[in-house]
């Protein structure tokens, strides 16, 4: 979503496309970062640090917003706007990766066997039926 994001506003500044697309799918990303935030602290809680990255990207995309309104009227905050979304990609990123990494452990941990308790093994006194055992 944010390639797509950059992409529009590019487009808005290079080929003169209407900024409303770019602001309009701003609105969307951010609302699924704040859905996947959610998601985040109900699964593994606010200590985790899948959550604390959530946090950090949507205050970073806060001040990406900001810069954005000051980007309206200035060449250089259109500059800082720019690498401020590299680096907003470069944290949602790793949120990404933390989300992947925690998925894959939950998922290796719920698919192992069993292991059964040395108490439910036979004993040797019983033979099953076996004669001369």
């Amino acid at each position: 979503m944010l390639f797509v994001q950059v992409i529009l506003g590019g487009s808005a500044v290079v080929l003169g496309l209407p900024i409303i697309y770019h602001l309009v799918w701003g609105t969307l990303t951010f609302i699924v970062l704040v859905a996947t935030t959610v998601l985040a602290r109900r699964d593994f809680g606010v200590s985790s640090t899948l959550f604390k990255v959530a946090v950090a990207s949507i205050a970073d995309f806060v001040v990406q917003g900001i810069l954005g309104l000051f980007a309206l009227g200035s060449d250089v905050a259109v500059v800082v706007h720019l690498t401020n979304a590299f680096l907003l990609a470069v944290i949602v990123t790793y949120l990404i990766s933390f989300a992947d990494s925690a998925d894959r452990a939950s998922t290796s941990l719920s698919s192992q066997p069993k292991i059964a308790s040395p108490s439910t093994y036979p004993s040797v006194s019983q033979n099953y039926g076996i004669p001369y055992c």
